[in-house]
């Protein structure tokens, strides 16, 4: 009896383990760009136009559109089944003194306060990661 169903369960698994994959992936994906998404939306406005500047510990307003254009995401694969994303900016020390301010910070700015826009991001993301997994691998 075992014998004679061998192929038809082979034929399941190899499919199961298609689908698996290929969702892995596609979660990944969606998940990195709506992750780049909220970042994005995080740097509000237009300073020049609005006409004052960022308030300390919030997100920083768009003056130029650099930052904003520069949050882009990387995909990598570990193994099967097991993908991987980095979002962030690509402008380096600037990206990195708006989001953690401090030490990182300029000594011109004042009190070298922060202006999060990737921990806010990644707030929002944490509540929606979920409904993507389920989505795609459900």
């Amino acid at each position: 009896m075992i014998k004679s169903n061998i192929s038809q369960v082979k034929k399941f698994i190899d499919k199961a383990e298609t689908n698996l994959d290929s969702g892995a992936r596609a979660a990944r994906d969606e998940m990195m760009a709506t992750f780049i998404q909220l970042a994005q939306k995080e740097i509000k406005g237009d300073r020049k136009a609005v006409g004052y500047p960022a308030t300390p510990g919030q997100p920083p307003m768009n003056v130029t559109g650099n930052l904003r254009r520069s949050i882009r995401g990387e995909k990598g694969q570990i193994g099967f089944g097991t993908y991987t994303a980095v979002v962030g900016p690509t402008v380096g020390v600037y990206a990195r003194a708006l989001e953690m301010g401090g030490k990182y910070a300029p000594p011109s700015w004042k009190n070298q306060q922060s202006y999060p826009y990737m921990k806010p991001a990644y707030e929002k993301f944490k509540k929606v990661f979920m409904t993507i997994v389920h989505k795609h691998l459900g």
